[in-house]
């Protein structure tokens, strides 16, 4: 399983982590978990690399997730083959974000694809 989280982890980002990452790694968890509670690690401490990476990342997610629930809403509407696809999404998202979570808590920084190196708010 850790192949998988080396796969997308950031090892650059991963290095500036530093002590803080135990300490605030629950907060990144709940992020990713409740996407729209984005900014609670930024709120705990937005002098930390790890908090502003993880609340970067979290609303990276949230805006994704967002995209992919109504994608989701639309293809369920239309039944079908399509309809199966649309009910799948909410099993990814749900997957998505424990993959996310567990990331999170081992420490790792793994960026959303393409949006993750995009929106940047908490600098």
């Amino acid at each position: 399983m850790d192949s998988l989280f080396d796969r997308f982890n950031d090892a650059e980002e991963q290095m500036k982590f530093g002590e803080d990452m135990r300490r605030y790694e629950i907060y990144a968890v709940i992020a990713y978990i409740v996407p729209i509670l984005f900014f609670l690690p930024i709120a705990v401490d937005k002098e930390s690399d790890f908090c502003r990476f993880h609340a970067n990342q979290s609303l990276c997610w949230l805006i994704v997730s967002a995209v992919l629930s109504g994608i989701g809403g639309v293809l369920g509407m239309i039944g079908g083959p399509l309809g199966l696809i649309g009910t799948m999404i909410p099993l990814f998202i749900l997957l998505c974000e424990v993959f996310l979570a567990v990331g999170a808590y081992k420490g790792y920084a793994i960026r959303i694809p393409v949006l993750g190196d995009i929106i940047k708010p908490f600098k």
